[in-house]
């Protein structure tokens, strides 16, 4: 199919019929007009900034949704995560959790990327404050106006890194109208207890006034860790904000916003399944077999972990908005944000077993500083907005990776000596190939002379589980047995080659990002009904890996035993660091034609560039050769669509089409114990429908339905790049994180509404359909369902050979309110208690899937006091 015949038959409405409610609410300010329509049964609107200036979201031309405050409390999304469920296209996943959610909108996101220090391409803003630190993107859902998804590259207006699309947060300003506020008090299962509220005080009416909001969360968790004997998936945050506002005149309008936010629970353990037979990992463990679990099988809601711990992330800023209108036409804008964040996890047991075989202390810090300057001219016939941006974040990483811990005390209980390290073992050069040494006879009699020297590893990286597996046998069994399909001589081992122990070193880098770009974006109304937009931006990024080092720590865990980045052996303590640094600069921008077919139906067509900066493969610590700069991604987007309202604006339908050509899109694979960030060309095209139906006073129905077809084509893979020398082929596999299909549907029915008391019932459902964890798809194995073969490299396990199953969830809430001043509500999450994963790894040195799952069911009531 040609791009021009998908688009065409993306906007028939044949073809993309579906629901939508994402503007069921009015939640600012908006024309007198508007506000009638509403009282008549017609469907409120919303009024939306995604183009830098007030508009009805009708009149839009592009792929946006947006859910106004008082929608998100009656769905009761809280959490970045319940978006998931509310916007078509949107996939939101984590790797630890609500501190940092992964956002995809139609197939473009981080992927399975876990480094904090990555930027998400898909830009999230609060207050038109640009977040670059991923592990602060989960806690903005509280005290909120509205919230704007923008589907599509946003290269004009929004810069780089939106190369996705962009999430914009908007928190309650002070209303300089009167004191008014409210606080909610909430119990849920697992004993969580929850504390919201927001007072706005005016101290001169149109002039001066301050909003206060925070919220407190406290509860149990809800998985159970035998390992540790303590409940953990715990809720532990609070966050609060300050806002200012002065409006000394009608020209100027200055908001000045102070916040905090720190979230620090017990973080729920990775569902590790072993990708060996029987569910079983390399050292023979399996989740499954009740001997080893205690006797018992684990439920559902338990993972035995030794190293579990908690999940800090903490964030504060200043955000400062000026707006001044110079007059009827120009208005000058001023957005600066400065904010700093922390993220650690201590540890993370990437291994969700009761053995020590992998964890990792993960600790990032963040700085970052953005000034935005624009400027507005409106007329009849013209809106300009043309700006200056400056922006640099710098994050700080310090980590400490720590495998194969249960060889510790087994290799000092057999005397090997607490200054022995793994050095022979630990850099890519000298993995690959284990030397010739002399056998003993004491411990193989039945063999005599030398072992030839034997390739571990062709690659020239870390795959230790037949080295693991054969010493293992070694100590326990004393036989020396070594599995099927292994490559080793009996006793060679154990003759000569020094034995293999653990792995626990100290990884470094920052990451410094530099950015400068101008910008400009013209529309002009040409007739009545025609409207021609053409934008563009010229963004100039530095990106700097910093103060790179990594060492390695001997057996005894507390002497320096080598230097791997830079490499040194043995430890040179004032061995300088590595440091390196690339620029880019690229030209974005969008064309877009708009016709208003009539007075409700509006048409549109758009070309879109997108980008995303570049970045370094910073997770890498074995070897200088892993530390490498990763060009950036370009996106070029076609797009059409349709947005109308009819039945006297009862119903209000939008369509949208799309065709992605997908340059260097950046991805991640686990290799051995390194992670590296590939880069992969691809295609993406699919559609999207959102339909609001009012069919009478008191009861809504809406539904979206977003459909992607994502594929791999035109990689070559270079056995000589180390960017690419471990890449397997992906073309022809579907984009991670990118279901095809994405539905939701919901209703909102009054089932009274008499004098101030009214009764409401909210229901909605929503289906993520099957998606693959990584760029690799089923690894070639067909069929999915069986365990690679014995002995060798396990490509991957079934969860992601096969793919993560689609599911659906369904939510519900019920709320009363008495008066103006008090409402009650019982809700639920998950009612079915559907058992799913939201994010998965394939970590095969270890044998291993590592899988989060979802929520399970929750459910609670809570009660709003307004006043």
């Amino acid at each position: 199919m040609t791009n021009k015949a998908f688009l065409a038959t993306c906007l028939s409405t044949t073809m993309l019929m579906g629901w939508h409610g994402a503007a069921s609410a009015q939640e600012t300010a908006a024309p007198p007009v508007e506000a009638a329509e509403a009282d008549s049964g017609g469907i409120a609107e919303i009024v939306v900034t995604a183009q830098k200036r007030e508009q009805r979201l009708q009149d839009v031309p592009a792929a946006v949704s947006a859910i106004g405050g008082d929608a998100l409390a009656a769905r009761g999304i809280n959490e970045t995560s319940d978006l998931m469920g509310a916007v078509p296209s949107l996939q939101i996943s984590t790797p630890y959790g609500k501190t940092q959610p992964n956002f995809s909108l139609r197939g473009i996101s981080v992927a399975n990327e876990f480094s904090a220090s990555t930027a998400s391409p898909v830009g999230v803003y609060v207050d038109e404050v640009y977040q670059s630190f991923r592990a602060s993107h989960g806690g903005q859902l509280y005290d909120i106006d509205r919230v704007e998804v923008l589907r599509g590259p946003q290269g004009t207006l929004y810069g780089r890194n939106t190369t996705g699309g962009a999430i914009s947060f908007f928190t309650k300003k002070p209303g300089l109208s009167g004191d008014e506020g409210y606080f909610t008090l909430g119990y849920a299962n697992y004993d969580t207890k929850t504390v919201e509220g927001g007072f706005d005080k005016t101290i001169i009416p149109d002039v001066l006034g301050i909003r206060v909001a925070g919220t407190v969360a406290k509860g149990g968790g809800w998985q159970y860790n035998p390992a540790q004997d303590r409940k953990v998936g715990t809720t532990d945050s609070v966050a609060g904000r300050i806002s200012l506002r002065w409006k000394p005149s009608d020209a100027l309008d200055i908001n000045l916003k102070v916040y905090a936010a720190k979230d620090n629970p017990w973080g729920a353990n990775a569902y590790s399944i072993g990708q060996l037979g029987g569910g079983q990992d390399v050292v023979g463990y399996s989740r499954f077999d009740p001997l080893l679990n205690g006797g018992r099988a684990l439920n559902k809601n338990e993972v035995s972990a030794d190293q579990g711990g908690k999940r800090l992330s903490s964030s504060k800023g200043v955000a400062l908005n000026i707006s001044y209108e110079l007059n009827d036409n120009f208005t000058l804008t001023s957005i600066t944000g400065y904010d700093t964040g922390k993220y650690s996890t201590s540890p993370n047991d990437c291994d969700g077993s009761p053995i020590d075989l992998c964890s990792i202390r993960f600790n990032s810090s963040s700085k970052n500083f953005n000034q935005d300057l624009r400027l507005n001219y409106s007329d009849d016939n013209i809106d300009f907005v043309g700006g200056l941006y400056y922006g640099k974040d710098t994050i700080k990483t310090r980590n400490e990776p720590d495998f194969f811990g249960a060889l510790r005390p087994m290799l000092l209980g057999l005397g090997v000596p607490g200054s022995y390290n793994n050095a022979a073992i630990g850099t890519p050069d000298s993995i690959r190939v284990l030397p010739a040494f002399a056998l003993d006879p004491t411990l193989t009699p039945d063999m005599a002379g030398f072992c030839a020297p034997v390739v571990v590893n062709p690659n020239g990286f870390f795959d230790a589980r037949t080295l693991v597996a054969y010493q293992t046998d070694i100590a326990i069994n004393n036989t020396g047995n070594f599995p099927a399909g292994g490559a080793y001589y009996q006793g060679c081992l154990g003759a000569g080659a020094g034995p293999f122990g653990p792995i626990l070193g100290k990884q470094q880098f920052d990451i410094q990002r530099p950015s400068k770009a101008i910008y400009g974006d013209l529309t002009w109304k040409a007739t009545d009904r025609l409207t021609v937009a053409v934008g563009l931006r010229y963004t100039m990024d530095k990106v700097k890996f910093l103060n790179g080092s990594t060492i390695i720590y001997a057996l005894d865990g507390t002497t320096p035993a080598v230097n791997l980045i830079p490499y040194a052996f043995p430890y040179d303590p004032d061995l300088p660091t590595m440091n390196l640094k690339e620029k880019a600069n690229r030209l974005t921008g969008r064309a877009n034609i708009s016709y208003e077919f009539a007075d409700d139906v509006m048409g549109y067509i758009q070309y879109s560039r997108g980008y995303r900066s570049g970045s370094y493969n910073g997770l890498a610590y074995q070897g200088t050769n892993q530390v490498y700069y990763i060009q950036p991604e370009k996106v070029n987007a076609y797009e059409g669509g349709l947005k109308t309202q009819f039945l006297d604006r009862r119903v209000q339908l939008n369509l949208a089409g799309y065709y992605y050509d997908y340059s260097n899109q950046q991805t991640t694979q686990v290799v051995g114990a390194t992670t590296f960030t590939r880069s992969a060309n691809g295609r993406v095209w699919g559609g999207e429908a959102e339909l609001t139906v009012q069919p009478a006073t008191g009861l809504s129905l809406n539904a979206a339905f977003g459909y992607i077809n994502s594929k791999y084509k035109g990689n070559v893979v270079d056995p000589t790049d180390p960017a690419t020398q471990f890449t397997r082929n992906v073309n022809g596999n579907p984009f991670p994180n990118a279901p095809k299909v994405t539905f939701n549907a919901g209703f909102d029915w009054d089932i009274f509404d008499h004098g101030d008391s009214k009764l409401t019932l909210r229901g909605d459902a929503s289906y993520m359909g099957k998606y693959y964890f990584d760029a690799f798809g089923d690894y070639g194995l067909d069929p999915c369902d069986r365990p690679g073969a014995p002995g060798a490299v396990r490509p991957a396990g079934v969860a992601f050979t096969c793919g993560n199953p689609g599911y659906w969830l369904v939510n519900s809430r019920l709320t009363y309110k008495a008066n103006d001043n008090l409402s009650v509500s019982a809700w639920v999450k998950n009612l079915t208690n559907k058992y799913y994963y939201t994010y998965g790894l394939n970590i095969d040195v270890f044998g291993l899937d590592y899988l989060n799952r979802g929520t399970p069911r929750t459910y609670g009531v809570e009660a709003t006091f307004s006043f």
